[in-house]
């Protein structure tokens, strides 16, 4: 058997990779989601940070680390590890169970094969020898001073200024600190500064963070904290929930800050606690869980500014999983669950439901909503499946009701969410995409008394169709999308977009050249587009009005350990007198970006 399964891994270390327009895709799907730039700059920073310190296969306590990967897809890593041996390839993830093809591509960037020991030690001298040092810095700014910089309504200059600096031994140790000066900002003043210290997998020690930190268990309607991952490959929006784990580098927003820590107490149980002093903000806490094969359920309660307590459940039963969470703050409740079914490598299933109360005021919860977690109930049908002409489709079908006013409307509402894709690949070199998204929802009727709670239906709708295809050192990505909204009660908004992406990459030369024309009559007809850029400069600038917009990046590694990106960017909206407004408003008809970044890695 073993034999079969080498001679199996050789056949498919011949087969191409699929390409990942879709995951490409994900990133823009997030932003329309809501998802924020902050929690999407954490996600790219995460990946970043798994490719300079890439993850040994076969070493399955580091692969639990990784983003996307459940508990049995790990515990189906050890159990092929355990018949079969370590693996010698990545490409040999397709033959454990649960790894699809997806997954194995999306994953084999921040992973690489080595022979595992686990009875190597940490000593001193390893620490000094063995671990990995990565600092980087840069700068960035716009070339066009805005009002604010003129007339002195901002402190600081117009430049972002960071610096970061990481050491990292294998996965056991890790250590970073960062500062960040952002525009309008002066130096030592609201400046940004962040750092943890983690220890993993020692002794039953499985965990230990001091400094700033995510907390992320069960579904995420107790507590989860940092970024988001929904509809990353069309699947039912399981969670797979990471407990504590470092804060993003550059992330501001919803982390906590003291100690935390997990701990191995026998018999499938693990314990965590944590205890958090932010300003005037106190959080202590801890979470209980119980693993076991197929199974995972845990308890959640902490305390903060109030008392919150959840309980949450995986099950996989064959190609069932189900999932489900349930959450109490003071009298009101919050709860989600769903049952996904996994037919085959290419097809899946599965429905989702959630109830949330009007009065679940809980501003550490994050589970899957189209708003938030709070006042909204719903239910999501997806399904990812294999089409003839090898065309691979993704779907879903949120329908969703506010049963309490909110944001924009003054009575209760409904709404609903349809997203398709259809993905083909033409060999090993060309990949199409299409994605079609479809939304309606009630808001306020603009520009009347709001006492008379009067709604109108609003609909939005986009289509975007991307190629992408390789030759050699030669990447091409061409993308044209097409968006449009209208209300009863408004002129209706249409928005245009084709963009071209040049990339080439050759003995150690990386340079992207991208140029995008648009024409979008409003706000509701917003796209967002994503670009490449240096580390730590995430971008995906929302796209309004009429103009071009183009971009050049430039990346060198001068050695194996040093490495200068650089990138240039214009944005030309003909006939405009200054772009932007108020403050932030720039004279003239186009704007001008730059951002200078070196890593050095040793």
């Amino acid at each position: 058997m073993v034999l079969i399964r080498r001679i199996l891994m050789v056949c498919m270390m011949a087969l191409p990779m699929p390409m990942m327009a879709q995951v490409e895709d994900a990133v823009e799907q997030w932003l329309e989601e809501g998802v924020g730039e902050y929690e999407v700059s954490e996600w790219i920073d995460m990946q970043q940070q798994f490719r300079d310190n890439p993850v040994n296969i076969n070493d399955t306590n580091a692969v639990e680390t990784l983003p996307f990967i459940s508990p049995f897809q790990i515990q189906a890593l050890k159990n092929y590890i355990l018949l079969y041996g370590q693996l010698l390839s990545i490409k040999e993830l397709r033959l454990v169970p649960g790894f699809d093809s997806l997954t194995v591509a999306m994953l084999s960037p921040i992973l690489k094969v080595e022979p595992y020991e686990s009875s190597r030690r940490i000593g001193w001298k390893n620490l000094l020898t063995g671990g990995r040092h990565t600092i980087v810095t840069g700068v960035g700014g716009t070339v066009e001073q805005a009002e604010g910089y003129r007339n002195g309504k901002y402190d600081g200059d117009n430049l972002r200024t960071i610096v970061s600096y990481s050491y990292n031994y294998r996965h056991n140790l890790s250590f970073r600190f960062s500062a960040d000066k952002d525009p309008m900002e002066a130096w030592g003043k609201d400046n940004f500064y962040n750092f943890h210290l983690m220890l993993k997998d020692i002794g039953r020690l499985e965990k230990l963070i001091v400094g700033r930190y995510n907390l992320q268990f069960g579904q995420g309607t107790t507590l989860w904290t940092g970024f988001r991952p929904f509809h990353l490959t069309g699947d039912v929006p399981v969670r797979y929930a990471s407990g504590v784990r470092p804060s993003g580098v550059f992330y501001e927003e919803s982390w906590q800050q003291g100690v935390a820590a997990t701990v191995r107490l026998g018999r499938g149980f693990h314990l965590s606690g944590f205890s958090s002093l932010n300003g005037d903000e106190k959080l202590s806490g801890g979470h209980l869980d119980y693993r076991r094969g197929n199974l995972v359920l845990g308890v959640t309660a902490f305390g903060a500014d109030r008392f919150y307590l959840g309980a949450d459940a995986l099950w996989q039963y064959g190609v069932l999983q189900l999932f489900g969470e349930v959450s109490a703050a003071g009298d009101a409740l919050a709860a989600v669950g769903g049952v996904r079914v996994s037919a085959s490598d290419r097809n899946s299933f599965g429905v989702t439901l959630r109830h949330y109360d009007p009065d679940y005021r809980n501003p550490y919860a994050n589970a899957y909503a189209i708003s938030s977690t709070v006042n909204e109930t719903g239910m999501t049908l997806d399904a990812r499946v294999q089409l003839p002409w090898s065309l691979q489709s993704l779907l879903s079908v949120d329908l969703y009701r506010y049963p309490s006013p909110r944001y924009a409307s003054n009575a209760p509402s409904t709404g609903a969410w349809l997203r398709a894709q259809l993905v083909r690949s033409f060999g090993s070199h060309v990949e199409a995409s299409a994605r079609y998204a479809w939304r309606q929802k009630q808001r306020n009727i603009p520009n009347i008394d709001s006492t008379l709670y009067l709604s109108e239906q609003t609909l939005w709708q986009e289509l975007q169709c991307r190629v992408r295809a390789e030759w050699g050192a030669w990447r091409f990505t061409t993308r044209a999308t097409l968006s449009q909204f209208d209300a009863e009660h408004a002129a209706e908004q249409w928005g245009r977009m084709v963009s071209q992406e040049v990339r080439w990459e050759h003995l150690g030369w990386q340079l992207t050249a991208q140029g995008t024309w648009f024409d979008v009559d409003g706000y509701y007809a917003r796209i967002y587009l994503t670009e490449a850029c240096p580390q730590y400069a995430f971008s995906s600038p929302m796209l309004n009005g009429k103009g071009f917009r183009t971009m050049l990046m430039v990346r060198y590694e001068i050695s194996n350990r040093l490495a200068l990106s650089a990138k240039y960017t214009l944005a030309v909206y003909p006939g405009v007198e200054s772009v932007g407004s108020g403050n932030a408003a720039t004279h003239g008809d186009h704007r001008q970006g730059w951002v200078l970044r070196l890593r050095w890695k040793f």
